[in-house]
């Protein structure tokens, strides 16, 4: 794939500039002294109004001058605490850990007139005490804790169109982020480096995207042998929501991640479709309805490490939300990821979901990715104050292919000839104690499966936590 001309690049980020000039002020106004009927009128009234001399300054009339656009700026902010204990973490009864993570948002944002903002949040992620230096108060050995999270502009209404134009370092997410995500759920989350053009109407919303993941020529002084810069990585888009009435909107989308080597190119394409009636804000379902579905289906071709892709994933959801006394959901979900059949075929079959967002939508034990993976669970939600809920889950995960390997994380362990990889049961108590205040606690429990046990996994593996996060606009 070509890399982004950057003189392009630079000219369209400049154009988007040039705003509009600042409105001259009021000149002020001298007052108009009374005819001679409305001084008597006044006088007979009793009030005789005083005219001022020749020599007296005349004040201006007070006229309440409105804040352009130019001046708005918006703040707004989070704050998340969140305690974890893994017990048995991957199934190893050697690997236990506790501690309490954190993270701080900033947003500034500053509108301007000619339809063009600017938007740019400081985030903070750490660990408690997990900084060097003397308990922990020494900032000097920090490993990029404070780091720019989003920092883009953008120019609505580009060309006189619904048509708007990103620039800069931005969140994008799709559908479910089962493909792109923000991953907002990790302390750290994600961002995409690119340019993104968005067509919204009330029928239809587009989107294209160009973003740079890994650049080989970003010449880093400080570490010239890098293996960081020794290949690029440039991954592109396009998505399209079709909406054709609140209880359906179909999906269609391509995307394209390009990744240059010394050997071989790996060229990754994923096309596929969404069926839903996520049509409110937020990727939610209309109050009025009360079933709720979405069906992802994807087919991935190109090449990887000189074999040619053949993998396809699909993921369905149903739910349905009725009140019994107390306002309750009941939903289930099903997955199915293809993995790698033959090793020696020339041919790479395992499906990969790109930049997902899975937590809780395949367990909250994030023991599983969506690849070579055969899953369903079921779930149940219930209310008992529109501020308190309670969800309980059930989700199992099987290997497609006992010929490929186990996916979970960054890591690929190989097992034998068994598919069962673990149970999980979940559940997750949400309390909204304030209008910008809210708390979470969750627990999950994962029992091995006859793969993991085969493989001489020697424990379960338990998880728990508590959060806290406020936010502010």
């Amino acid at each position: 794939m070509k890399k982004m001309n950057f003189a392009l690049f630079a000219g369209v980020l400049c154009a988007t500039f040039v705003t509009a000039p600042v409105s001259a002020q009021r000149k002020p106004r001298m007052p108009k002294a009374p005819t001679a009927k409305e001084a008597a009128t006044t006088t007979k009234a009793g009030a005789v109004p005083a005219q001022p001399t020749a020599t007296q300054e005349v004040a201006p009339d007070s006229v309440e001058i409105p804040k352009a656009k130019d001046e708005s700026f918006k703040f707004s902010g989070l704050i998340r605490i969140r305690p974890e204990v893994k017990e048995g973490l991957g199934f190893d009864k050697s690997k236990n850990f506790n501690f309490v993570g954190q993270k701080v948002w900033l947003t500034a944002e500053k509108a301007f007139s000619d339809k063009t903002r600017f938007l740019i949040t400081l985030q903070d992620a750490r660990v408690w005490g997990g900084q060097s230096g003397a308990a922990g108060t020494d900032t000097s050995g920090e490993q990029q804790a404070v780091d720019v999270r989003e920092a883009y502009l953008q120019a609505d209404d580009f060309l006189g169109t619904p048509l708007s134009l990103r620039l800069g370092r931005q969140k994008m997410t799709f559908g479910d982020e089962l493909f792109v995500g923000v991953s907002d759920w990790g302390n750290v989350g994600r961002s995409f480096d690119g340019a993104r053009l968005i067509w919204d109407t009330p029928t239809n919303n587009f989107s294209a995207f160009s973003t740079i993941l890994q650049e080989d020529n970003s010449n880093d002084l400080n570490n010239a042998n890098n293996t960081l810069n020794t290949k690029g990585i440039y991954f592109s888009g396009i998505y399209d929501t079709i909406k054709i009435s609140k209880a359906f909107w179909l999906d269609a989308f391509v995307f394209a991640r390009n990744q240059d080597k010394a050997i071989h190119s790996d060229q990754l394409y994923t096309g596929g479709l969404r069926f839903h009636n996520r049509t409110e804000k937020g990727n939610k379902s209309p109050k009025d309805q009360i079933f709720d579905y979405s069906l992802d289906i994807a087919y991935q071709g190109g090449r990887k490490g000189g074999l040619e892709v053949q993998a396809y994933g699909a993921f369905a959801q149903v739910g349905a939300t009725f009140t019994a006394g107390k306002k309750m959901r009941l939903g289930a979900q099903g997955a199915y990821a293809s993995g790698d059949n033959d090793a020696t075929d020339k041919k790479y079959q395992t499906f990969d979901p790109l930049y997902p967002t899975t937590h809780s939508i395949m367990g909250i034990a994030d023991m599983v990715t969506w690849r070579n993976v055969t899953g369903a669970g079921v779930n149940y939600t219930v209310w008992f104050l529109p501020t308190l809920s309670l969800r309980v889950d059930y989700w199992y995960a099987d290997r497609t292919s006992t010929k490929d390997g186990w996916y979970y994380g960054a890591a690929n362990v190989a097992l034998g000839t068994e598919r069962g990889l673990y149970h999980e049961a979940d559940a997750i108590l949400n309390y909204n104690a304030r209008e910008n205040l809210g708390f979470q606690a969750g627990y999950a429990y994962a029992n091995r499966g006859n793969a993991l046990r085969a493989a001489g996994k020697d424990t379960d593996y338990q998880y728990g936590y508590f959060m806290s996060t406020f936010k502010f606009q």
